[in-house]
C-alpha cells in the first residue's frame, strides 16, 4: 500500500510540476503574417524580441490601416509621460503606446515588443497629430474628410487603472460613415530577460466574464474565435505582467486572438477588439471610453483595482491554498522585511502543524517493519485462501495497534501544500527580485550555483537513511533513489520553493533522529 502511494505521489508531482513548468499548450495556427519590421533598440528590450506584423483575420469586416516602420529616432520625438514606476512613450501618426518601460525590481523592462504597432493601436483611418499634453495625459487628433477623430490617454499617477477615450465626430452637414475598425493590444507582451526564452509559451490572450452564481469573474483563454461571453476585461499576460482593457464602451464587441510570428518559428498572441461601422448624422459624435492596465501582476494591487484583474494570476489547481500561502508570505514579510525569512517562518509553522501526524507516521512505519516477518508467514500460510489471509492480517494489525495507512497520512497532507506553494512561489510577483542572503538575489529564480538543491538532496538522503526501512526490495530501491530524483527536479525550481523543501527535509531529519533515539 505504501509503495503504491509513494509511487503515486512522485508521479503526480512530476506530472503537476511538468505541466506548469514545461508543457506548452497548443496554440491556434497563425494567420497570414505581414512584412517584418526591423526591431528598434530600446531600454529594457531583450534582443530576441524582434517585431513582426500580423495581417487582419480572414473574412473580418474591417478597414485596416496598418502602421509603417518607425524612424530610428522615434523615442526622441515621442510624447513621454512618467507615472509611478513606468515611463510611457506615445507616438503621433498611430496615436498608440509605442513603449512602456517599467522599472522592475530585477531590471527595467520594455513591455511593448513592437513599437511600430504599439499597444492600443487602432485601425482608424488617417494619421494622428498631437493636440495637447499634460503631465498625465496625451490627446491626438486626426481630420478625415467629414470626420474628426481623437484619441486621449490619461495615465494613473499610482500605476493603477488608466483611461482611454476615442471619439469620432461628424463635423460636416452630411451623413458620414466611419468604417469598421479594430483596437489592438500586442502582438506579444515582454517580460524580464530571464523569462524571455519561455515567454512565447507563457504569453496568453485571456478574457474575464461574469458567470451566474459566481462571486468573482471567470477567466478564459482566448482563441482565434471571438469570445463567447460579454467580457469584463480582456488582454495579454505572461508570468509577471498584464496588459488588459476593461470592456466599458467596447463590451458589446467580441475580442479574439490573432497570432503573429516572432523570429523564425515562434508565435505570440495579439488581442483584437473589432468595432463595427458607424453612421454619424451631421454634428453627431460617437465616443468609446475604457480603462486599461499595464504593469505587474501584483495580486494584492490587482485585487484593489477590482474588475477581476487578480484572476490573471495563476494559482494552479490548489488555488485557495496557494492564495493563503501568498497572503501568509506577505504578512511575514511585513514582520521581517525579508521574503526568505518569511518562507522560513511559514515552513516551520507548517511542520509544527504536521508534527503530531509525523510522529504517528514514524511509529506506524516502525511497527510495520517489526511485524513484517509475521505478516510474511501469514501470507505464505494462507496464500490459497485470500479471504482468510486478509482476516489474519487485519487481526495482526489490531494486536499491534497499527494501521497500514498510518505512515501515509502526513505525505498525503503534504501534497496539496507542496503544489500550492509551488504555484504561489513560481508566479508570485512579491518574490520577483526578492533578495534572501548572499548569492540568493531572486527567490523567484533558480539558485545560480545549485547550492540549496544539493544541500536539500543531501539532507533528504540522511533522513531516508534514518527512517525504518521496508523489506520490499522494489520499494526500498525507490525510496533510495527518491533524494536523487527530487534533487534533479529542484535544480531549476525557484530558490524560494527549494528553501521551503530544505526546511521541510531538515525538520524531518531532526525529527527522525529524535524518534530513533527515543524509540530505539
Amino acid at each position: 500500500m505504501q509503495k503504491n502511494l509513494i509511487l503515486a505521489v512522485v508521479l503526480s508531482s512530476l506530472v503537476y510540476i511538468g505541466w506548469y513548468s514545461y508543457i506548452q499548450k497548443k496554440l491556434p495556427p497563425p494567420q497570414t503574417a505581414g512584412a517584418a519590421q526591423t526591431a528598434v533598440s530600446r531600454p529594457g528590450v531583450p534582443a530576441a524580441a524582434a517585431s513582426q506584423s500580423a495581417a487582419p483575420q480572414a473574412g473580418a469586416e474591417t478597414s485596416v490601416q496598418e502602421p509603417g516602420p518607425l524612424p530610428a529616432d522615434w523615442m526622441q520625438k515621442a510624447v513621454v509621460i512618467t507615472s509611478a514606476k513606468a515611463k510611457y512613450y506615445f507616438v503621433p501618426g498611430s496615436a498608440s503606446l509605442a513603449g512602456a518601460v517599467y522599472e522592475g525590481p530585477v531590471e527595467p523592462v520594455e513591455l511593448v515588443p513592437d513599437p511600430s504597432r504599439g499597444f492600443f493601436y487602432s485601425t482608424l483611418p488617417g494619421s494622428f497629430a498631437l493636440k495637447s499634453k499634460t503631465d498625465a495625459s496625451a490627446e491626438f487628433v486626426s481630420r478625415q474628410g467629414q470626420l474628426l477623430l481623437t484619441k486621449k490617454f490619461v495615465m494613473s499617477r499610482d500605476g493603477g487603472l488608466n483611461s482611454l477615450e476615442i471619439t469620432a465626430a461628424n463635423v460636416s452637414h452630411r451623413t458620414a460613415m466611419l468604417p469598421a475598425w479594430e483596437l489592438r493590444i500586442g502582438p506579444g507582451l515582454n517580460t524580464v530577460d530571464s523569462e524571455m526564452k519561455d515567454n512565447v509559451k507563457l504569453c496568453k490572450a485571456d478574457y474575464a466574464f461574469s458567470e451566474k452564481g459566481r462571486k468573482h469573474p471567470t477567466l478564459k483563454e482566448l482563441k482565434s474565435a471571438p469570445a463567447e461571453h460579454a467580457w469584463v476585461w480582456a488582454g495579454l499576460n505572461n508570468r509577471y505582467f498584464l496588459a488588459a482593457l476593461a470592456g466599458s464602451s467596447f463590451s458589446d464587441a467580441r475580442p479574439f486572438r490573432r497570432d503573429a510570428r516572432v523570429g523564425k518559428d515562434d508565435k505570440t498572441p495579439m488581442l483584437v477588439v473589432p468595432m463595427p461601422a458607424v453612421e454619424l448624422r451631421p454634428g453627431e459624435t460617437k465616443t468609446w471610453t475604457s480603462q486599461f492596465y499595464l504593469g505587474p501582476k501584483d495580486y494584492a494591487m490587482l485585487q484593489k483595482l477590482g474588475l477581476g484583474l487578480d484572476r490573471a494570476v495563476d494559482f494552479g489547481f490548489f488555488a485557495p491554498l496557494a492564495k493563503l500561502a501568498n497572503t501568509s508570505l506577505v504578512f511575514f514579510y511585513h514582520l521581517t522585511g525579508n521574503y526568505g525569512a518569511a518562507i522560513l517562518i511559514l515552513s516551520v509553522l507548517i511542520q509544527l502543524m504536521l508534527s503530531p501526524l509525523s510522529f504517528k507516521s514514524y511509529k506506524a512505519m516502525a511497527v510495520m517493519k517489526k511485524i513484517q516477518p509475521e505478516m510474511k508467514s501469514i501470507q505464505e500460510r494462507y496464500k490459497s485462501d485470500p479471504q482468510r489471509m486478509n482476516s489474519e492480517i487485519m487481526a495482526l494489525y489490531r494486536r499491534h495497534g497499527t494501521n497500514p495507512l498510518g505512515g501515509c497520512l502526513p505525505m498525503l497532507l503534504q501534497i496539496p501544500v507542496f503544489f500550492a506553494l509551488f504555484t504561489a512561489l513560481r508566479n508570485s510577483w512579491d518574490l520577483h527580485g526578492a533578495h534572501f542572503i548572499f548569492w540568493i538575489k531572486d527567490l523567484s529564480a533558480k539558485d545560480p550555483y545549485y547550492v540549496l538543491p544539493l544541500i536539500m538532496g543531501g539532507v533528504m538522503f540522511l533522513q531516508q537513511s534514518l527512517n525504518p526501512q521496508t523489506s520490499d526490495p522494489a520499494q526500498a530501491a525507490m525510496m533510495k533513489w527518491m533524494p536523487v530524483i527530487f534533487t534533479f527536479m529542484f535544480l531549476h525550481f525557484p530558490s524560494g520553493l527549494v528553501l521551503y523543501w530544505l526546511v521541510n527535509s531538515t525538520w524531518g531529519f531532526a525529527q527522525s533522529m529524535y524518534l530513533k533515539k527515543t524509540m530505539g
